[in-house]
């Protein structure tokens, strides 16, 4: 990729992370928090406390993030860069917040879990399926903010914060054989509904959901099929279902529910889009993983494994996005395309301020923003 492709890119970022710290003070004040839930697309760390889990906790996982934390990708995650955007800190593994003596943390805790589903029956032993996590954002309410916000404050705090829920890929998979259908999507479906009810009792009211990515893409298939690199169409076609109900679902419960708001992230979209579309956004490499840089054998990237030199030209790290993917992603839905992201993650939309300082800044930029990536 020339020199000239690279300053765009970074130039990109650059920008989106003046927008976050410019508008820091005044979003903070609105959203308070960020409570992240799912599976290792968002995780940050909580499988080091579960015996068995699947760990991410050696280089050359994060070696982009400066340490191994957990993080199934070469640097930051969505989750991560939804938290700059909003002005915040990053948010902890909650696991790690229990073994520190429970640290009280106001910002945001991170429930994700690599290998994690909806269903209780996905990965339950080697996994904080969403159960526990939703259990554990329980005790949160409960014990945890409490002590950092008094009791008087913790309705209101959990009511204007934002909850990430992004889970489902696993679920589509048990004991390694894929069972995705029409019939499995509206069970799937109708589980989730009961999980986000009960976030909603606990007081939960502003969402941000990730549909299931096209796991017919993940390096892990396509490298095993014939031809080699081309999708599982069937299979992404099976996920679809999944999706497609998903939109239908929380403008359902938008309807159902008090004060039930979302904003629908197509993930799925982003990544076929990078996929299709590669040198659009600076990407070489679209169907071979990062690490390992060697297709052979079952693409496991172990302690030190042989990776690529330039992560920023992968669209895949290993089955999970690289930093740089999920940044071209991030771009595309809190800035520019109303497609990715419905309706569009901006503050606007959360604050219902149409007079907010930032709605200016984002409109001055957009044609920018649009010339550099789209």
């Amino acid at each position: 990729m020339s020199t000239n492709n690279h300053l765009n890119h970074s130039l990109i970022l650059t920008v989106l992370l003046l927008i976050a710290f410019a508008t820091k003070t005044e979003q903070s004040n609105q959203i308070p928090a960020l409570y992240v839930f799912g599976d290792s697309f968002v995780e940050c760390g909580n499988n080091h406390y579960v015996p068995g889990a699947d760990l991410r906790n050696f280089f050359p996982y994060g070696i982009d993030f400066g340490t191994p934390t957990g993080r199934c990708t070469n640097g930051k995650t969505v989750a991560d860069l939804l938290a700059i955007y909003l002005g915040l800190p990053f948010a902890p593994a909650y696991l790690g917040l229990s073994s520190k003596g429970n640290r009280v943390i106001t910002t945001g805790i991170n429930y994700a879990s690599g290998g994690s589903g909806i269903l209780p029956d996905t990965n339950n032993k080697t996994s904080l399926i969403m159960d526990e996590q939703i259990r554990g954002f329980e005790r949160t309410v409960k014990e945890i903010l409490p002590k950092g916000l008094g009791e008087e404050a913790v309705e209101k705090h959990v009511s204007e914060s934002l909850f990430l829920v992004s889970s489902g890929v696993n679920d589509h998979f048990k004991n390694r054989t894929f069972r995705g259908s029409r019939k499995f999507a509206s069970y799937l479906i109708n589980e989730f509904k009961i999980r986000l009810q009960i976030l909603h009792s606990l007081g939960a009211r502003k969402f941000f959901v990730n549909n299931v990515p096209p796991a017919g893409c993940f390096p892990s298939m396509t490298l095993h099929l014939k031809p080699i690199g081309k999708c599982s169409e069937k299979m992404n076609k099976r996920i679809s279902f999944y999706n497609k109900k998903l939109l239908i679902l929380l403008h359902e419960l938008q309807t159902q529910l008090p004060g039930f708001t979302f904003v629908y992230s197509d993930l799925n979209k982003s990544i076929m889009e990078i996929r299709q579309n590669p040198h659009k956004y600076g990407i070489v490499e679209a169907i071979k993983p990062c690490c390992p840089r060697s297709i052979n054998g079952d693409l496991a990237c172990r302690p030190y494994s042989d990776f690529c030199a330039n992560r920023n030209t992968y669209l895949f790290f290993d089955d999970h996005p690289t930093e740089r993917a999920n940044q071209i992603y991030a771009i595309k839905c809190f800035v520019i395309d109303h497609a990715i992201c419905t309706p569009r993650i901006n503050i606007l939309h959360f604050l219902g301020n149409e007079s907010f300082p930032v709605k200016k800044t984002l409109e001055r930029i957009k044609y920018d923003l649009s010339s550099l990536i789209l």
